[in-house]
């Protein structure tokens, strides 16, 4: 099966918006990972939450976003793995997005909590 590459929220951002210091790195991975870019309902969840705080237009954004992603879906073991993750010390959103993940997947991000975790990242600011 190959690999799935999971966009985190900053990738998504850097997306979005008019100017931001990962903008360019955001498009060229976009380019080169239209075919297998996946997101996670909790990374739709995180989009949301920032939106409103933001106060940009929720719906268009999502809009947007599933035009350039697949929703990956989900079953009870995914937030069964996720709490084993906040025990070792991940945030809820990470160990949700973590816990979709399979180990020849990738996650899209600058953050590099994920590779603590031994996910295999493509890092946004390299």
């Amino acid at each position: 099966m190959p690999s799935k590459k999971y966009a985190d929220t900053d990738f998504f951002l850097a997306l979005m918006k008019d100017s931001d210091w990962l903008k360019e790195k955001a498009i060229k991975i976009f380019n080169e990972s239209k075919e297998d870019l996946y997101i996670s309902p909790f990374t739709i969840v995180e989009l949301m939450i920032i939106c409103k705080r933001e106060n940009i237009n929720i719906k268009e954004t999502l809009f947007h976003i599933s035009r350039i992603s697949r929703l990956e879906q989900m079953d009870w073991g995914i937030f069964f793995r996720a709490c084993n993750l906040i025990e070792k010390g991940a945030t809820i959103f990470d160990s949700l997005l973590m816990a979709l993940c399979n180990e020849e997947d990738k996650i899209i991000s600058s953050d590099n909590v994920y590779q603590k975790f031994g996910f295999n990242i493509i890092d946004l600011k390299k």
